[in-house]
């Protein structure tokens, strides 16, 4: 996973992104290799990009390997003798617990912080919109594009932008995926609109 590559406590677009580029047999990587970004050049400029933005916290999962627990492994055995769902449950209970009674800001078997909620749900609403019934690289990454227009954290709540400034990123900043396809001569205002009809143009078999 491209999160894991890079080290970085949470899930982002910018990851997001990079598997796209990473499965390179689909219409939405080429259209960016087209434009000159591959996927070493993005992964590089990623993490500059967000290094540069300041210190991310350490990664819980990784931190707790170096003690010898395996949060998946954890999780798998978790899952197999309770229920998926029973575990998720009790990982949520206890972060929503007031903090006189322990509540815990963040579990690792609950996963690292999910920032990729609103480009899926642009996706799977472009792809509803044209009767399509799978998601497809190409509107993932019409939803990246559609995001990176704004602000870093634009669309989370109260507890949502609490939990990104908890693991070092800026809210408000500029979006890491804005940052990078401009460096690359790509204007995410003006061509998000554009690209997505090139896409699915494409996809379709038109030139």
């Amino acid at each position: 996973m491209e999160r894991d590559r890079l080290g970085h406590p949470y899930l982002g677009d910018e990851h997001l992104l990079l598997g796209v580029l990473a499965h390179a047999a689909n219409p939405a990587a080429a259209m960016l290799n087209e434009r000159g970004l591959d996927l070493p050049t993005a992964r590089a400029e990623i993490a500059r990009i967000v290094a540069e933005s300041g210190p991310l916290a350490r990664d819980d999962t990784a931190l707790l390997r170096e003690f010898g627990v395996d949060v998946a492994r954890m999780r798998r055995q978790l899952e197999a003798t309770f229920g998926t769902l029973a575990v998720h449950d009790a990982a949520r209970r206890v972060r929503l617990r007031p903090w006189w009674r322990g509540r815990s800001q963040h579990n690792p078997l609950c996963g690292p912080l999910y920032l990729i909620k609103r480009a899926q749900l642009i996706a799977c609403t472009t792809a509803g919109t044209r009767g399509e019934t799978e998601i497809r690289p190409e509107h993932l990454l019409y939803g990246v594009l559609r995001v990176a227009r704004d602000p870093l954290g634009s669309g989370l709540g109260r507890r949502g932008r609490r939990d990104a400034s908890r693991v070092g990123l800026r809210v408000g900043a500029a979006h890491p995926v804005r940052l990078l396809l401009t460096g690359q001569g790509i204007d995410v205002d003006r061509r998000s609109e554009d690209l997505l009809g090139d896409l699915i143009g494409r996809r379709e078999g038109h030139p």
